[in-house]
Parts: C-alpha cells; sequence; structure tokens
C-alpha cells in the first residue's frame, strides 16, 4: 500500500471521492425532485384558479333571477328582483329607477305577453344591427332589413342590457343628465320625470305618456318596489 501524507491511503481517498460524487448526486437528484414538484404545485394551482373563475362566471349567470311572465304580479315582481340583482354591484350614478324599467318592459312587452319576449327574452325591444349576432324578425318580415330584435340567453340579460343602453348610447344624454342633477339634489331620481327624456326611445309618439300612466296607474301605489 502507499500511504500519501499523514498516513492516508489512495484507497481512502478515492472512497471519500466517491462518497462526495454520491452524496452531490442525490442532493441533484433531491434539487430536480423538488423543481419537479414545484412546478407540479404551480400547475395544479393554475388549473384550480381557471376553473375557480369558470365557475364563478358560471354561478353569476345561473344565479340571475328568472323573471316569470304568467301573470301580472309575477312579471313586476319577479323582474323587479332582477333589477335589485344587477344593482348590487352598480353605483346609484349609473341606475335607472325599477318603477320606469318596469314600465317599459310592460309597454313593451304587453305585460310580458309579447312574443320577442317569451321567444327572445327581450323585454324592451332591443334591436341588434348585426347580421351575425342572434336575433329575430316581426312575423311581418322575411329578409333582413338591416336590424332585427336582438336574442338573449335569459330575460334578466336584456334588462342588463336595457340599463347599459341608457347609460351609454347618445341617445339619452338628457337621461343621464337630469338623473345627475337629481342626485346632486340629495333628491332620488324620479321615474315619472325620467320618462319625460325618453323620446329617442320609441317612435310612437304616445310612447312616453303610456310609460308614465303605468307607472302612476298600474306601479304606484300597487306594488311595493
Amino acid at each position: 500500500m502507499n500511504p500519501l501524507k499523514g498516513g492516508f491511503y489512495i484507497g481512502d481517498f478515492f472512497m471519500i471521492r466517491n462518497k462526495y460524487a454520491v452524496s452531490r448526486a442525490k442532493k441533484r437528484n433531491r434539487k430536480k425532485k423538488n423543481i419537479e414538484i414545484t412546478a407540479i404545485h404551480i400547475f395544479t394551482a393554475c388549473i384550480l384558479a381557471v376553473a375557480l373563475f369558470a365557475f364563478t362566471s358560471e354561478a353569476k349567470t345561473v344565479d340571475k333571477p328568472t323573471i316569470i311572465t304568467k301573470t301580472k304580479p309575477l312579471f313586476i315582481y319577479s323582474l323587479n328582483s332582477c333589477i335589485e340583482h344587477l344593482y348590487k354591484d352598480m353605483s346609484i350614478e349609473k341606475q335607472v329607477p325599477n318603477e320606469l324599467i318596469v314600465a317599459q318592459a310592460v309597454v313593451e312587452t304587453g305585460w310580458g305577453d309579447s312574443r320577442f319576449a317569451n321567444e327572445a327574452n327581450n323585454l324592451f325591444g332591443i334591436r341588434t344591427f348585426d347580421k351575425d349576432d342572434n336575433y329575430m324578425l316581426p312575423k311581418t318580415l322575411t329578409n333582413w332589413p338591416g336590424w332585427g330584435v336582438k336574442v338573449f340567453a335569459n330575460k334578466c340579460d336584456s334588462v342588463e342590457y336595457y340599463v347599459r343602453i341608457i347609460n351609454e348610447v347618445w341617445a339619452y344624454e338628457a337621461f343621464r343628465n337630469l338623473r345627475q342633477r337629481h342626485l346632486n339634489d340629495g333628491v332620488i331620481p324620479d321615474g315619472m320625470e325620467l320618462a319625460m327624456t325618453l323620446d329617442s326611445y320609441a317612435t310612437d309618439p304616445n310612447y312616453i305618456p303610456l310609460v308614465r300612466s303605468v307607472i302612476k296607474n298600474n306601479i304606484r301605489g300597487v306594488y311595493d318596489l
């Protein structure tokens, strides 16, 4: 045997070197395994996050109240339930008075009995000008005239879309200005007054008087909205 300095043998040297190499290999394997485990955890977390987002989005759609058109009281109260649901996360500066929404839906659908209310889930005669959109035509029309009655997944979606129109379309700027004046004065926006600004909503000259009449005679003092 050929000892090195201090009585250290070459065999011992190689044995220690091998042990060191094995130890480093184990550390590398552990590090690699930890990286793989971390990657799996990150991937799993991402999958769970996507699933949670999808579930939450679906829940929001499913949770929208169903608007029932079988009777007048059911129509009004279920419609109002939808409105209150939409207003949970909406500032008062963006809200349209409940009684005005209900009155317009009553006038537009004949208390929920119209074909478009029940087949297109459209309570406000909302049109689409996109031929690729999901739409219906009046029975008097067979060819695309440049517009169609927009089809919604559910009736509460049409209420949400209507409120968006009132808040965004230039034709209803007078409505928004009057609503803001009411709020600035510390007054709750009044449906009867705001209805007077909706002359652009329909071509029928009797539209506004009809809406105001429904508010006065069929909603106020009859239903608690």
